[in-house]
C-alpha cells in the first residue's frame, strides 16, 4: 500500500502534465491550422467600405468567382452583402452584426474595412479575408509579414499597393521640366500615408518638390486642391485614399481652372478628366480574392497562405484632357507603346 501510494503520487503530476500540453497541442494546432467550419452551407458576408469605383471592381470580381462555382450553384454558398458608405460608425456596426450572425466567413473590402473587422474579431470568430488593401502589414492588424504564418490564424488575404513610384515617373516622361507636384491626402487613412511615403521618397529621388494638403472629409477636397494649385504646382497626384478617391471630380475641376493635369492610380480616373492614371485592375484583384474565399472552403489551411501583392497593371491616358494643359506635355512613343488605353 505504501508503494502503490509513492507511485500514484509520482504518476498524478505527469498525468497532469500530459493532460495540459495536450490541451494547448490541440489549440495551437486549431490556430495555425484554421479553415471554414464543417457546415454542409457556407455563409459569407461581403463587406465594401464605401461605395467608389475600386471597392465596386474589387467586389464585382470576389462576386464572380464565388457565384461561378459549383458550390455556390448547388446552394452551398449563401452571400450577404454589406456597405458602409465610408461612415465609420457605420461599419463598427456591420463588423458587430456579421459577428453576432455568425457568418462562417467576411470578405472585407478596402483598408479601413480590414481595420475595422479586424478590430472587431480579434478572437476569430470569423474567418476573415481582404482585399483592396494598399499595405497589409501596416494596417496594425496583427499581420507582421507577408510570409505563410505570419498573420493570425483566422486573418488572410492579398494586398494591392499601388504603384505610385511608377506614376510619378511617368509624369515625368510626358513633361521632363516638372519640377513640383501637389497632392491631397487624409491623415486619417493607413493606405493612403503609405502611398504618400513612397511619393516622398520617389519625389526626392526625382529632384521633385511635393505639396501636400490634408482633409478629413470628402467636402474639404475641392477647397484643399484649390489651395495646392494657387501655390504653383505644375500637377496633382492622388494616390489610394477612400476620402478622396470619391471626389476625384472636384479634384479635376480645380487642378482645370489652374490648367494642370491630374496624376492618379486608378485607371479609370481617366474617364473623369485625369491625365495620367496607372493602377490595378481591381476586378481582377477581386477574382484573385474570390479564388482564396474557394480554396479556404474546399479546406485549404490557412497557415499555408502567404499574403501577396496583387497589382495586374493598366495604364489609361486622357489626351483629349493633355491638349488644354500649360506647359510641355506629351505623350513619348515608348509610353505610348505601353498604353493601355488613350482617350483622345
Amino acid at each position: 500500500m505504501n508503494r502503490l501510494t509513492h507511485v500514484k503520487r509520482f504518476l498524478r503530476p505527469l498525468l497532469f502534465l500530459f493532460a495540459v500540453s495536450a490541451v494547448l497541442l490541440l489549440s495551437d494546432l486549431q490556430n495555425r491550422n484554421r479553415s471554414v467550419r464543417d457546415h454542409s452551407i457556407y455563409r459569407i458576408a461581403v463587406f465594401r467600405y464605401n461605395s467608389n469605383q475600386i471597392l465596386e471592381e474589387t467586389e464585382s470580381g470576389v462576386l464572380n468567382i464565388i457565384q461561378a462555382s459549383e458550390a455556390f450553384k448547388n446552394g452551398r454558398i449563401q452571400i450577404k452583402r454589406y456597405c458602409s458608405e465610408g461612415d465609420m460608425p457605420t461599419a463598427n456596426t456591420i463588423a458587430r452584426s456579421i459577428i453576432s450572425e455568425k457568418f462562417d466567413m467576411v470578405v472585407s473590402i478596402s483598408t479601413p474595412g480590414l481595420q475595422v473587422m479586424a478590430n472587431a474579431n480579434k478572437s476569430g470568430e470569423v474567418l476573415h479575408v481582404f482585399c483592396a488593401v494598399t499595405d497589409p502589414v501596416a494596417s496594425g492588424v496583427g499581420i507582421t509579414g507577408t510570409a505563410a504564418g505570419e498573420h493570425p490564424a483566422h486573418l488572410v488575404g492579398i494586398g494591392t499597393f499601388q504603384p505610385v513610384e511608377a506614376m510619378i515617373r511617368i509624369a515625368r516622361e510626358m513633361n521632363p521640366e516638372l519640377r513640383k507636384i501637389g497632392t491631397i491626402w487624409c491623415t486619417g487613412e493607413t493606405c493612403s500615408e503609405a502611398c504618400v511615403k513612397k511619393a516622398r521618397k520617389i519625389c526626392g529621388e526625382l529632384g521633385i518638390e511635393l505639396v501636400e494638403a490634408s482633409v478629413e472629409s470628402v467636402t474639404q477636397v475641392y477647397e484643399a486642391a484649390s489651395s495646392v494649385c494657387a501655390k504653383g504646382v505644375e500637377a496633382l497626384w492622388l494616390g489610394g485614399d477612400n476620402v478622396v478617391e470619391p471626389a476625384i471630380t472636384m479634384l479635376v475641376s480645380a487642378a482645370a481652372k489652374s490648367r494642370i493635369p491630374v496624376f492618379t492610380n486608378n485607371p479609370k480616373h481617366a474617364l473623369k478628366g485625369a491625365l495620367g492614371n496607372l493602377g490595378a485592375n481591381y476586378y481582377q484583384v477581386g477574382q484573385t480574392a474570390g479564388t482564396l474565399v474557394l480554396d479556404l472552403i474546399n479546406g485549404k489551411p490557412t497557415h499555408q497562405i502567404e499574403i501577396t501583392n496583387v497589382v495586374p497593371e493598366r495604364l489609361f491616358i486622357n489626351d483629349s484632357v493633355r491638349k488644354l494643359m500649360k506647359g510641355n506635355w506629351t505623350i513619348p512613343e515608348e509610353l505610348l507603346a505601353r498604353t493601355d488605353s488613350l482617350i483622345r
